[in-house]
């Protein structure tokens, strides 16, 4: 079933790419493709909160964002193989998401902050203190452990929907089986998700210009 829009569903997958590019990036420390990533994923959260109040229905956050009860009867069902007929993301699937969210929006925002006094100095790092920008730098590595984390639990997540609950989550993410389940998005609507997406992308790459004059 079409459970995604278009704009959510292309997010997804640059996301994906953004944040795996980050960390190859960073291990082989090429700091300028790191950079480059890590701006991406700045503008990409900042559209998806953005899309999270305007897109379709599923998008929203009001539709997945729910309480303690719906969480613990979500992973009862689950124990019990039961996959249930969530539109969209399920109790603990929308925590999750939100998760998948925060860990690299803090990498990404801590790092443009931060400066490791030597190689690399962040776009916005003259805008606090020397100090800061090494604490920041020091928070930015103490996150890096809980981004390994929350990627092997999304993947430990599809294992158990897809071997568990026999239900195949990818699909969804790349094209619509059906028009039934359709989410309500107008062509006009959508083509603004999408022209909001690139600008997002693309509009937090303009920090570099910005490194110079901070000098």
């Amino acid at each position: 079933m079409k459970i995604w829009d278009l704009p959510l569903r292309l997010f997804h997958w640059l996301f994906g790419v953004c944040v795996i590019g980050s960390v190859i990036t960073g291990k082989m420390e090429n700091w300028d493709l790191h950079e480059r990533f890590g701006l991406a994923i700045m503008g990409l959260v900042l559209f998806r909160i953005i899309w999270g109040f305007s897109g379709s229905e599923t998008a929203r956050f009001r539709h997945f964002i729910k309480g303690p009860k719906a969480v613990y009867h979500n992973v009862k069902a689950i124990f019990y193989r039961q996959a249930g007929d969530d539109k969209g993301h399920s109790a603990l699937g929308g925590w999750a998401t939100l998760a998948l969210l925060a860990v690299p929006a803090g990498l990404a925002f801590t790092g443009v902050f931060s400066t490791d006094g030597i190689l690399y100095d962040g776009p916005l790092a003259h805008l606090v203190s020397f100090q800061e920008s090494q604490d920041l730098a020091h928070l930015h590595h103490d996150i890096e452990p809980f981004l390994f984390l929350i990627l092997v639990l999304h993947f430990l997540a599809m294992g158990v929907y897809y071997f568990w609950l026999k239900k195949n989550l990818i699909p969804a993410m790349i094209k619509p089986a059906t028009k039934a389940a359709q989410p309500a998005l107008s062509r006009q609507k959508t083509y603004f998700g999408l022209v909001l997406l690139g600008v997002f992308m693309l509009l937090p790459q303009s920090l570099t210009l910005l490194r110079p004059a901070l000098y």
